[in-house]
Order: C-alpha cells, then structure tokens, then sequence
C-alpha cells in the first residue's frame, strides 16, 4: 500500500511540474508575441516618422546654421545668423517631429559655432575662399554628400534596439541591404506616447570651441 501511494504521490509530483513548466511556457511565449507585436508596431511608426522627416528635411532645404555677414556684398561672415536660426526653429518646432534634447543639442552646436567664428581671424571666415572649416561638407542629416532624388519614399529601416523611452535604428532608401550598404543612424525617444527623433548621426562632426581652435592653429 505504501509503495502504491508513494507511486500516486511521485506521479502528482511530476504532473504538477510538467503543468508549471506548460503554463510557463504559455506565460513565455504569450510575452514574447506582445513584445512582437509592440516592437513591429514601434518599427512602422519609426519608419513612416523617419520618412516624413526627411520628406520635410529635402522639401524645406533649411540652413540649420546660417552665417551671418557684415552687409550683403560682403564675404567675411562673423558669425551665425540668429535670426535666420530662431526662424528655422520655428519650423523645426512647428513640425512635433523633434525632441527638446534635440532642440537644445541643435542650439549647443549653433553656440559652439558661433562662439568659434567670432574668436577666428577673417582669413578663416571669408566665404570666397573654400569651405569653411564650421562647414561639414555633407548633408549633416544623413551624413552623405551624394543621395537619389526623392529618397524619402524610399526608406527601410533595420536594426531596431528599443530600451526604456530610447530607439536606435538604422535607415537606408536602397531596396536590399548589402555590405556596402549606405547605413545612416538615428535615435529617436517616445513622448506622450509618439515617437519624436532625439539625434542625427551627421551632427556628431561639430566640434567643441576648443577643437576649433585646435584645427586653426596646426
């Protein structure tokens, strides 16, 4: 009898175990379909975001930091043109696709440059002569000098990372992915519950006062 019940007691045992293990199973595989759900719903949000952006971005042609000069026949800039940059903010703010971290990393650059513009010579601020070194030289919003016509319409993006507010991303306008791809990165950050771009890749080639200073002096 005992060896009966020890049996019975050993069969409940596992029956219970493999039902814990089922429900865990269920319980996994439930949550790991929501957060599918959720990061596909997040990628087609970023997308169509992205390509509104950048819609927005080639429609609008904005200099994100004009120079300003002494009058209009002049080619000595000294320094940024503040009423052209509030001007664009507006635009920029008009939109709802920026963050403030944004806004406010955008109008740091502007002081940095202008800041460093009115320190340097007028041999480094003539406008006829090359581009000038507060210049990048590229489109700083997808950090390329050559793009298709139009490529907003044309824009995929992979390698999603989503943690807590914070989205990293890449995007592209080619049709497949290959190695040689032209890959340009962009975060972006959830607030009141819409996703808003909170950084440009191109925008990291602005540099510091002091670096500025460095490059004019070598």
């Amino acid at each position: 009898m005992k060896t009966i019940n020890l049996i019975l007691i050993c069969m409940a045992a596992t029956l219970m175990i493999s039902c814990n293990q089922q429900d865990d199973q269920a319980k996994t595989k439930s949550k790991n379909i929501i957060n599918e759900n959720h990061l596909n719903s997040d990628s087609i949000e970023l997308t169509n975001l992205t390509k509104e952006v950048y819609k927005w971005h080639l429609t609008k042609k904005l200099s994100d930091f004009p120079y300003k000069f002494g009058d209009q026949q002049d080619s000595i800039f000294i320094g940024i043109d503040w009423e052209k940059y509030q001007s664009s903010i507006k635009l920029f703010q008009s939109t709802n696709f920026f963050t403030d971290d944004f806004l406010l990393k955008h109008r740091n650059i502007a002081l940095s440059l202008d800041s460093s513009i009115k320190k340097a010579d007028t041999t480094w601020r003539n406008i006829n002569e090359g581009i000038p070194i507060w210049d990048t030289n590229a489109d700083d919003w997808c950090s390329c000098q050559d793009y298709v016509d139009d490529y907003w319409q044309n824009i995929t993006i992979s390698s999603l990372t989503i943690k807590d507010k914070y989205a990293n991303f890449s995007w592209t306008w080619e049709k497949e992915i290959k190695s040689d791809s032209y890959l340009y990165l962009l975060t972006a950050k959830k607030e009141d519950g819409k996703w808003r771009i909170n950084s440009l890749d191109g925008f990291k080639y602005y540099y510091s006062v002091a670096h500025y200073d460095k490059l004019m002096q070598e």
